[in-house]
């Protein structure tokens, strides 16, 4: 398996709205990660979009959470959160 113990345990979650096509390449590219992302639209549901504004202080989408249980980290780029979730 190629989960290490750095990334065993965490819970993703991707903040996105339908309409951003930065938003698109990150789902298309879902469909081959080993790992169970969230999706959190933030037009749909403004509890995501407030939890988002308020921990990075930004709207920005994609994005994505990466939450180990005790920290969270917060990732935006699209080609980055694709190259980050196919290499778990």
């Amino acid at each position: 398996m190629s989960n290490n113990s750095a990334t065993q345990g965490n819970q993703y979650s991707l903040y996105y709205y339908d309409s951003c096509p930065f938003c698109a390449r990150v789902l298309r590219s879902l469909q081959g990660v080993k790992v169970n992302v969230e999706l959190r639209n933030i037009l749909s549901d403004s509890q995501h979009r407030t939890a988002l504004q308020k921990a990075t202080k930004r709207t920005t989408v994609p994005c994505l959470r990466i939450d180990n249980g005790s920290d969270s980290q917060w990732m935006f780029e699209s080609m980055d959160i694709m190259r980050y979730l196919q290499s778990l």
